[in-house]
């Protein structure tokens, strides 16, 4: 009895890729690519491939559980829903990539180098804040003595930025 099971199960064994098995080998495919981008192409190019592959990873889980729910057959799901399975990939895809990948990509935080100079446009009163010009841009800006005051065309040393407020002192 468990011969004739094990032979008619090993003669009608035939390996079909269900649509979440498709979804799920694009998903790892896609993953994989990002590790052989070259690190020297451009920014706007990292994490693309990472994030379609995530999207098609969420899709084929998405296939596979609905159908367990809604009891949908594979047949339907792979030939006539196959371009529905397409836009939510897609949709998928383009949302990481906007909301996502920013989050993945580091940017340079910017920091003052060490003791610029800027040129006062507004007097900075005692503990008040006033403007300056540094590097071509007006910004706002408080001495870092409280008790002094500064003058306008003076120039300045710019000591560090707090928010969009730089310190200064004469």
């Amino acid at each position: 009895m468990l011969s004739q099971v094990l032979a008619q199960a090993t003669t009608q064994s035939t390996f079909r890729i269900t649509p979440p098995i498709f979804w799920l080998i694009a998903g790892v495919l896609l993953c994989l690519v990002e590790f052989f981008i070259p690190k020297s192409w451009a920014k706007r190019f990292r994490f693309i491939a990472l994030m379609m592959g995530v999207g098609a990873l969420l899709v084929s889980f998405i296939v596979w559980q609905g159908a367990i729910a809604l009891g949908f057959e594979w047949q339907f799901l792979m030939y006539d829903g196959f371009s529905l399975q397409v836009m939510y990939w897609m949709g998928l895809s383009f949302a990481f990539a906007i909301w996502l990948r920013p989050m993945l990509i580091r940017r340079p935080k910017y920091t003052i180098p060490e003791a610029t100079q800027a040129q006062v446009l507004t007097e900075i009163l005692p503990g008040e804040t006033g403007r300056v010009m540094y590097e071509g841009s007006s910004w706002q800006a408080c001495c870092a003595d409280p008790e002094l005051a500064i003058a306008p065309n003076q120039t300045v040393y710019v000591l560090r930025r707090e928010d969009n407020t730089l310190i200064v002192m004469p």
